[in-house]
């Protein structure tokens, strides 16, 4: 029996030893992926989270029986943008290829976007929470949201729309909190695609505020920058952010 363990198990040793160098190291001539922000005055663009996979080094991982399997290694990269002289324009390069003896390759590219100060929507605001945007290169699922995802090829251009929303939490949290919102989780498949542009317009003069329920279950308000108000039930109503667009 004991032989048989050992059987099983050393095939594991195999792809997780330690041999093996896991660093990146993009040749210098590979292709490259150019991604690009037109930023808005008011906003803060966070730095990419760059997820590379490999074959060559995987992870071993516990299935839910109790059995040892393994799946693609995992590695993370962060890549600040860098702003482009005379331009309101953020930018940085990524490597398809990530190279080294592991043979890292691009598998996505995540990164957030935040206003800049949280205080310019209330004094009392205690919490600026990020919107995100993905961008998935290879099979694997994105690395948040429920798997789907919206297939480009080529040069992409991303335009969307944003507006600031204000949540008076009164259950949990008894604090205003502030987010970044429009069209959730947006996320891209991409092939044969050496440049994105990102242009996000954000109009911070049309501030939604919630006031939350104060019992589980209960009504929250929605007021609108008209003044309007709607009550929401458990997200029966959510944020209408086409009646916002035609709002002056």
């Amino acid at each position: 029996m004991k032989i048989a363990g050992i059987t099983i198990l050393l095939p594991l040793l195999t792809l997780t030893g330690c041999a093996v160098s896991q660093k990146l190291s993009p040749p210098q001539d590979g292709k490259r992926v150019k991604v690009a922000v037109v930023k808005p005055a008011d906003v803060d663009i966070l730095p990419m989270n760059v997820i590379y996979r490999s074959e060559r080094c995987r992870d071993k991982i516990l299935t839910s029986t109790g059995a040892i399997s393994s799946r693609d290694g995992y590695h993370l990269l962060t890549v600040p943008f860098k702003p482009e002289a005379g331009s309101n324009v953020v930018s940085n390069a990524v490597a398809f290829d990530g190279g080294g003896q592991c043979g890292w390759k691009l598998s996505n590219i995540r990164f957030q976007f935040q206003f800049h100060d949280m205080t310019a929507f209330g004094q009392d605001i205690k919490k600026n929470i990020p919107n995100d945007i993905v961008f998935v290169f290879d099979e694997h699922a994105p690395p948040r949201g429920d798997g789907h995802y919206e297939v480009r090829s080529g040069a992409v251009i991303i335009q969307s729309e944003y507006y600031p929303v204000i949540m008076n939490e009164r259950l949990i949290q008894h604090a205003k909190v502030l987010s970044i919102e429009g069209k959730r989780m947006l996320t891209y498949k991409l092939h044969n695609t050496d440049s994105i542009i990102f242009s996000p317009k954000v109009y911070s003069e049309k501030a939604v505020r919630v006031l939350g329920p104060e019992v589980f279950g209960g009504e929250a308000i929605i007021t609108y920058p008209d003044g309007t108000k709607i009550s929401s039930i458990k997200g029966q109503h959510p944020i209408d952010f086409e009646k916002l667009k035609l709002m002056k």
